[in-house]
């Protein structure tokens, strides 16, 4: 016997002791609410014996698949985590993973529902049912039909991996559950990724019109936590707020608590990247063995139990791929009753002989949109990446989708090409968003000024050198993810602050630029303190040295009403700051008379 058939015996005699032993072990994670600021409820997670080969989820329902036991494991999690959750006094919601299989079969009614919930003591109102992403297309009206009845006795819906295909989607459009989780590939990491925070505020614009709640799953850090929070979504998970425990905590972690509290605006992250060569079909190829067009069924549902992150498998003939195996009858054969006989039929006979099939050549604009046209199943079980009909690989609709989020062609329109700096739209939006929130902050106006002389005896892209180096110690001035700066264009830059220690920041940004002045401008010139500029009748003329001015104005909550003001006043601290002879600091607490808008970041 290899070692992979005495793996899966192994694991099939240790699922057996565990369901009749009921040997499983139930963990809760918490569920916290951004609007109620407190933890609302808990995810029930399984956990098999500790050491043993089904100890994790994924582990035990593989084994239990492997077995045509997965509706029965199903169920069985389902009674020790509700009994579980009684016992531990817990307050809030349960949130209970389900699968739809175990929804629409007809033996697991409602009325046995509500006897079990009835013997462990728990109202149905405070159960969430967690749909998980495997449901059976061809069986909606089913689900839909059950989990409306369930519904009825008092248990409410979720949708879990909001984000992961379009499948999801159509639950939430027909379902209008209570709660969407948003997957966690959107949420980790948000704080760094501008378009996941995209995705994210389009997820909470749906929930909002839906009337569903989104929760946002994998909150690992305060940066993500305080986005999150930002966005306006209703609750997060994750192990910032909680980790899973028999015994979880019933409030935040210091550290999560404080984060909570802080009112500052975080700042939306933009897109840093040049515009350039969008990805094609050939760089989504993942390495697929085709099988051969005589091969049976059993033979393609071995190879999917071996590979679980496998979706699906080619079937390859003389003229090429003939069709696709969808990993979903890896699950339809285990709780079939004729899965021996089904085993030995050609595998070809269950095959999609349409799949969704791309030329390697295929630009990201074109594959995007054939994936979007596409059915969910078809979605869900990838493309077929051909070159000129030669079979090259299979593609995963979800890293096409995850490409999106990187596209290059977003950041043109929202970064200064020279510093990689925000530009313009961001600038305007971070302004206006802190005026919104009513906090205090401050906003800077700062320019390399007197950059003439060096443009005209060094050339320009001497020039630029000193800009990008500037920008750079303006990063370093700023505290990451609390202060906001932007390039507006030339030598011209904005700091929209919320440190506290603005004015020490303020102060090293000054006391480093004539570092930068000495590396970037020629070392004659620097040592004479002048620039000397020669034109071509012989004439000279002395240019000062650049020098740096910031123009700082204190926003406080109800002085300004309008982005043009603190605008206005920001450039006059600037131009304050300029009539110095060198580089100097000007705060204008006065807030005199504004200058005119057509002048605004002019």
């Amino acid at each position: 016997m290899n070692a992979q058939a005495q793996h899966r015996q192994d694991a099939s005699r240790q699922l057996h002791r565990v369901m009749e032993e009921r040997a499983l072990a139930t963990v809760f994670q918490p569920i916290f609410s951004f609007r109620e600021g407190r933890i609302t409820g808990y995810e029930a997670l399984v956990r098999g014996p500790r050491g043993s080969l089904l100890q994790t989820p994924a582990e035990l329902f593989a084994a239990a698949a492997q077995e045509g036991l997965a509706v029965e494991l199903n169920v069985l999690c389902i009674q020790q985590m509700l009994t579980a959750f009684a016992a531990s006094r817990l307050e809030g919601s349960l949130f209970l993973n389900v699968s739809p299989r175990l929804i629409v079969q007809r033996r697991h009614d409602q009325e046995r529902a509500a006897r079990y919930m009835a013997s462990v003591g728990l109202a149905a109102e405070r159960v969430v049912i967690e749909l998980t992403e495997d449901y059976p297309t061809a069986d909606f009206a089913q689900v839909h039909e059950s989990l409306m009845l369930y519904r009825s006795l008092g248990f409410r819906i979720a949708i879990d991996d909001l984000g992961e295909g379009f499948s999801s989607l159509r639950l939430w459009s027909e379902l209008r559950p209570e709660y969407v989780k948003a997957d966690k590939h959107f949420v980790t990491g948000l704080s760094d990724d501008p378009v996941k925070a995209q995705f994210l505020r389009a997820i909470q614009h749906i929930a909002e019109n839906c009337g569903s709640l989104v929760i946002a799953e994998g909150i690992e850090n305060a940066a993500d936590f305080k986005m999150v929070k930002d966005i306006g979504i209703a609750c997060g998970q994750g192990w910032f707020i909680g980790r899973p425990a028999e015994t979880p905590a019933a409030n935040l972690t210091d550290e999560a608590r404080i984060a909570n509290e802080d009112a500052r605006v975080p700042v939306v992250p933009t897109p840093r990247l040049r515009a350039g060569t969008e990805p094609h079909a050939h760089d989504f190829i993942r390495a697929v063995e085709a099988a051969a067009s005589d091969a049976t069924l059993g033979a393609l549902l071995d190879r999917f139990a071996a590979s679980p992150g496998l979706a699906s498998i080619p079937i390859a003939g003389a003229h090429g791929v003939e069709g696709l195996v969808s990993r979903e009858w890896l699950d339809l054969a285990a709780a079939s009753p004729e899965r021996e006989a089904l085993a030995r039929r050609p595998a070809i006979e269950f095959a999609d002989r349409a799949p969704i099939r791309v030329e390697a050549s295929l630009d990201l604009a074109a594959l995007t949109a054939i994936l979007v046209e596409s059915d969910a199943r078809r979605f869900a079980d990838g493309f077929v990446i051909v070159s000129g009909g030669r079979y090259l690989g299979m593609g995963a609709s979800r890293d096409v989708m995850r490409s999106l989020q990187s596209s290059r062609v977003l950041a043109a329109r929202y970064t200064n090409p020279l510093t990689l700096l925000p530009g313009q739209v961001p600038i305007n939006e971070h302004l206006e968003r802190l005026l919104a929130r009513h906090v205090p902050f401050t906003a800077w106006f700062v320019e390399v000024d007197q950059m003439r002389g060096l443009n005209d005896t060094a050339g320009f892209a001497k020039g630029d050198t000193l800009i990008h180096a500037t920008a750079r110690l303006l990063e370093e001035a700023c505290e990451p993810g609390i202060d906001f700066a932007g390039h507006v264009a030339g030598g011209r830059f904005v700091v929209l602050a919320q440190s506290e220690d603005w004015r020490a920041r303020a102060e090293r940004l000054l006391e480093g630029f004539p570092a930068l002045v000495r590396e970037h401008v020629p070392a004659e010139a620097y040592e004479r303190g002048y620039f000397v500029v020669r034109f071509r009748d012989g004439r000279e003329s002395v240019r000062p040295l650049p020098k740096l001015i910031v123009g700082i104005v204190p926003v406080l909550p109800g002085v300004f009403e309008r982005r043009p003001e603190v605008v206005a006043a920001a450039k006059r601290a600037a131009e304050a700051a300029k009539a110095h002879p060198a580089s100097a600091i000007h705060v204008d607490e006065q807030h005199g008379n504004a200058y005119p808008q057509s002048l605004l970041f002019g």
